[in-house]
Parts: C-alpha cells; sequence; structure tokens
C-alpha cells in the first residue's frame, strides 16, 4: 500500500480543515476545539515571528481565534481555510504592533532578541564572504525574503502572508532571486 503523497495530505487536511470551520460557523465548541488543536501552533508561530515577543504572540493569537469564531460563516467555500485563519491571525499580530508605545517599535528582523548569530561571527569563510556580497545584489525585498526563507525557515505561504503577495508571485520571486545568487556565487570576483 503506497503512503499518501505532501499534496494528497495537504488537501486532506484543508478539507479537513475546512470542514471544521463550517462547523463552527454552526457553533459548533468541540470543532472550534479540534480546529484550535491543529491549526494553533502554526498560526503562533506566524504571530510570534511578527511580535517577537510571547505575551504579545499570546494575546495575538487569542484575537485571533476570537475572530475566526466570529467570522468563520464567512469563508467561502473556494477558499483555503489554512491561508484565511492566517491572515486573520496577521492582521490580529500586525494591529498589536502598531499599538506598542513608540518607544517599542516593531522590527521583525532586529538580530538582537536571536542566539549566536552565524552571520555575525567575526570569523567568515571565503564563500560565505561572497555570499553575503551576492545578497548585497539583490534588492532589498528579495534579499529580505530569501533571508525569512533560507535563514529563518519561513515556508512560500508565511512569506506569501508577510510580502501580501500569492504564493505563485512568491514562489517565481523565489526562483529568480535563487538563480541570481547561484550565478553570482558562481562567477569567482
Amino acid at each position: 500500500m503506497r503512503s499518501p503523497t505532501q499534496h494528497e495530505c495537504s488537501v486532506t487536511s484543508h478539507r479537513k480543515v475546512h470542514a471544521l470551520v463550517d462547523r463552527v460557523a454552526a457553533g459548533d465548541l468541540h470543532a472550534f476545539e479540534e480546529l484550535y488543536r491543529l491549526t494553533s501552533p502554526k498560526l503562533y508561530g506566524l504571530v510570534l515571528r511578527l511580535l517577537r515577543r510571547p505575551e504579545l504572540a499570546g494575546e495575538a493569537l487569542r484575537q485571533a481565534y476570537r475572530r475566526i469564531r466570529a467570522e468563520a460563516h464567512t469563508l467561502r467555500p473556494q477558499e483555503d481555510p489554512v491561508c484565511w485563519m492566517a491572515a486573520v491571525a496577521r492582521s490580529c499580530a500586525l494591529d498589536m504592533a502598531w499599538k506598542r508605545p513608540v518607544g517599542d517599535a516593531f522590527e521583525p528582523f532586529d538580530a538582537a532578541q536571536r542566539g549566536e548569530d552565524p552571520l555575525a561571527s567575526e570569523r567568515r569563510s571565503p564563500a560565505l564572504i561572497r555570499l553575503l556580497a551576492c545578497l548585497g545584489k539583490l534588492p532589498e525585498e528579495r534579499r529580505r525574503m530569501v533571508l525569512l526563507a533560507f535563514y529563518d525557515g519561513w515556508n512560500r505561504e508565511a512569506l506569501s502572508i508577510y510580502f501580501d503577495a500569492p504564493v505563485a508571485a512568491i514562489r517565481a520571486w523565489m526562483a529568480r532571486s535563487v538563480s541570481q545568487l547561484g550565478e553570482c556565487m558562481g562567477r569567482r570576483t
């Protein structure tokens, strides 16, 4: 017996999530609990990445699920339920970020909040120096996208939400950027 492909698992889980959202819209609290159990790790990761503080991320996640429950009836049958929920969570996180005091600026790329940063090391290999030079040749938005994907581990869906662009556009931009990096790295300067 063959195991299901990643696409088949994704379709199944999206169908399951869609069914749960439909049941939540009908007032089913057990469905809401199951929906939370299945989707909260992904949404928490998204809001934590934007807010960088667990207490703020927890509050943003609570707000997101309140909105998801209240607006479950608005999910259209052809819509991807996970993307819809991620958009709600992103919106709640950004609302929270904009309400921060002026002294607590919102910067999702604050390297000071990370652990040990290999890019901050004083000892860099010639290949890393060449890669950094090549990254510097990319437009700022594409450089950010590449670093979020390969350095921070964001997937295309998260990048799509963050950059407010369709997943297909993210895929094309990433492919073009990686190709440009490959060409640049191939040249020894």
